[in-house]
């Protein structure tokens, strides 16, 4: 017999969702130096480690970056691309995150590689070393998670 996802705690269903993709659109946003409201969004690939935090690469000199670095608080999405609506699935989160420096710095690049082995042999060339170099690494911990799961009914959406 098959457990129905209700008899799947929601923690669990986040868990494999998040492990069987891995994009994520993540959204950050701050106060511009003209003093107007700045948000962004950009697309990342992503690794989750043991407590379901979401760790990327990119420079820190990026606009995320920076908005993290300053405090930013986050958001992000990981879904797939459905044609109907019955079909949506995904993941939201809110939370905040942090780039990462010394031993925590190694632990989460080594989930990062662990994800995307194919990074280490870019990283390796010698002609990416300087942009091996511009990298930080970033963690995002979730306060709250909501799953959407439409197959499950109309706006099928749980909070955890």
């Amino acid at each position: 017999m098959t457990a129905t996802a209700v008899e799947i705690p929601l923690r669990d269903r986040i868990a494999a969702y998040l492990h069987a993709h891995h994009t994520m659109t993540l959204a950050t946003a701050a106060t511009g130096p003209d003093g107007d409201p700045q948000a962004h969004a950009a697309s990342v690939f992503y690794a989750v480690d043991s407590r379901l935090r979401l760790v990327f690469v990119s420079k820190p000199t990026s606009l995320h970056g920076e908005h993290i670095i300053g405090g930013s608080r986050v958001a992000a999405t990981v879904t797939e691309e459905s044609q109907e609506w019955q079909e949506i699935q995904g993941v939201q989160l809110w939370g905040r995150a942090e780039m990462l420096s010394g031993a925590a710095r190694v632990g989460g690049m080594a989930v990062y590689l662990r994800r995307f082995p194919f990074v280490r042999d870019l990283l390796a060339q010698p002609r990416l070393a300087a942009v091996a170099a511009e990298l930080a690494v970033f963690r995002v911990t979730a306060e709250r998670f909501a799953f959407t799961d439409n197959r499950t009914g109309f706006f099928g959406r749980e909070l955890l």
